[in-house]
């Protein structure tokens, strides 16, 4: 094992071993605020710049436009969407749960998924062309907010 440890965590390690019982708390609770950091920005960072998740919306969002879409291509597009977004979240999450014991989740990622696919449901559930139209760009104007560099440094901020 201490073969493959580098340099760097041999001298993290020693430093940590020359910390009192106080300090080694302290150390430990600062990891675990910088790994809760780092994981709401990875979070944000890989639902919200994925290239294939924008352009899925990309394409429903002109899918959508034309005055004879196909709903259920649509609605299959939507579960595409709705899958990868989950599994991302997901992967991401179980990563930094090893690291961080009662890691919450991020709310605003976690509260836009939930909401946005909801309503989108509900609009193909109704069968109504003009409200599913509504949705779906609403959801693409949304996320194309997050998707924007600022906002998530914003929103990880706070």
């Amino acid at each position: 094992m201490l073969a493959e440890l580098s340099l760097k965590e041999i001298e993290l390690l020693k430093a940590f071993q020359a910390l009192g019982p106080v300090g080694q708390k302290e150390c430990s609770e600062y990891i675990k605020y910088l790994l809760t950091k780092q994981y709401k920005r990875e979070l944000m960072m890989s639902i919200f710049n994925n290239k294939l998740i924008h352009n899925l919306l990309h394409g429903l969002l002109h899918m959508v436009e034309k005055d004879d879409f196909d709903v259920i291509q649509a609605q299959k597009r939507v579960m595409q969407i709705k899958e990868l977004y989950y599994g991302i979240f997901e992967d991401v999450h179980t990563k930094y749960t090893e690291l961080v014991d009662d890691l919450d989740t991020n709310e605003i990622v976690r509260e836009f998924g939930k909401n946005g696919f909801t309503s989108l449901e509900n609009a193909f559930v109704s069968g109504d062309i003009g409200k599913i139209r509504y949705e779906v760009i609403d959801f693409f104007q949304q996320y194309e907010k997050f998707s924007q560099k600022k906002d998530i440094k914003h929103v990880v901020a706070v």
